[in-house]
């Protein structure tokens, strides 16, 4: 038993864990993680699918564009599986921080109305 304790607090010592001189370097991602979505305007019909199954109501699509509100946001990726187009992806922006709250919303413009 002592020795099963003393293993796991000398362990990391001798592997220890990967990471990254962030925010100085890019984080370490791996390729499964999820960013936020994002859209491509030129494939998005408005067909609005994106919006009936996003979990938290986190988008809106109206005549100005697509409106993702990243504070609600939980990187599911239900959007990009539901857009039948493949408008949406999920990218790798991950970082949310902000002083305002109003900075967590994006307008994408999907050109005219339809």
């Amino acid at each position: 038993m002592p020795f099963d304790v003393l293993r796991r607090l000398l362990g990391p010592l001798r592997e220890p864990v990967a990471t990254s001189r962030y925010p100085d370097a890019e984080p370490l991602l791996q390729p499964a993680t999820h960013g936020l979505p994002e859209v491509d305007p030129t494939r998005c019909e408005r067909d609005r699918a994106c919006v009936a199954v996003c979990p938290t109501q986190a988008l809106r699509v109206d005549d100005d564009g697509w409106w993702l509100d990243s504070g609600r946001c939980v990187f599911c990726s239900a959007c990009a599986l539901a857009c039948p187009h493949d408008a949406i992806r999920l990218g790798s922006r991950i970082e949310l921080a902000s002083r305002d709250r109003r900075d967590l919303v994006v307008l994408t413009p999907l050109g005219g109305p339809r």
